[in-house]
């Protein structure tokens, strides 16, 4: 059986899939996703999970500015840098200032929107969404 089957089979038993009833699931370690889910060792799961908990509170703080109109402006404090060892946080005024960082910054945003796109591309509801976005922004 693939993955989806197991899936669906979860998903047909109990009429829904979560991740919190694919966790009860394949806690048995005879399942056989159980190897897919959990492959830390319980040391290791906590700290990928402390790890997580600090990258949400990273994304989390906001600042505000002022446009010229006075309306404000919330944006993340943080933005992450793709870097050759991985992500690094950089505080978002450093970011506008630097054009290395900016064009850093702006390669990820394009990757995540062919992403978005690629996902979605084929639902009319999708670009509809586009659309209105758009006309928002330009009222």
């Amino acid at each position: 059986m693939s993955v989806r089957d197991h899936l669906q089979a979860i998903y047909d038993k109990h009429g829904s899939l979560t991740p919190d009833i694919l966790l009860e699931e394949a806690r048995d370690p005879k399942h056989p996703l159980h190897k897919s889910i959990f492959k830390l060792e319980l040391k290791e799961a906590a700290w990928a999970w402390y790890r997580e908990q600090a990258h949400e509170l990273i994304r989390s703080v906001k600042i505000t500015y002022r446009k010229t109109d006075g309306t404000a402006l919330d944006v993340r404090a943080f933005h992450a840098i793709r870097r050759e060892n991985g992500y690094t946080y950089e505080p978002t005024e450093k970011v506008a200032q630097d054009p290395f960082l900016k064009k850093l910054l702006m390669a990820d945003m394009e990757r995540e929107w062919k992403q978005l796109r690629q996902r979605y591309d084929s639902t009319r509801e999708f670009w509809e969404l586009i659309a209105k976005d758009l006309e928002a922004i330009a009222a």
